[in-house]
């Protein structure tokens, strides 16, 4: 599978139904997860907000840094998000 960079919108939480992720493009960075909020397993495409360098799950307000997946909130969970495998090929995110 893969999706074309170019087609994402800038700074938004895009669902990848079929891989159960979602992706973030943010300037010439792209950015995927597993759709899921290791605290309280919320679905970030429907409860996720973007802060900047953060993605804020709002079912319990647990927030990470968007670059790493590391939480920012260990008082709710020291679990980071779960990074899908991927890779660039061109103007295309493939994934692995």
């Amino acid at each position: 599978m893969k999706i074309k960079i170019r087609n994402l919108p800038e700074m938004a939480i895009v669902p990848i139904p079929e891989l159960e992720a979602f992706v973030v493009r943010r300037g010439g960075e792209v950015y995927v997860y597993r759709d899921e909020c290791p605290h309280a397993f919320c679905n970030f495409a429907t409860a996720g907000q973007l802060e900047g360098d953060h993605i804020v799950c709002t079912c319990h307000w647990c927030k990470f840094d968007l670059r790493t997946g590391a939480s920012l909130t260990p008082e709710l969970t020291a679990e980071p998000l779960r990074k899908i495998s991927y890779r660039v090929e061109g103007e295309y995110i493939v994934f692995t």
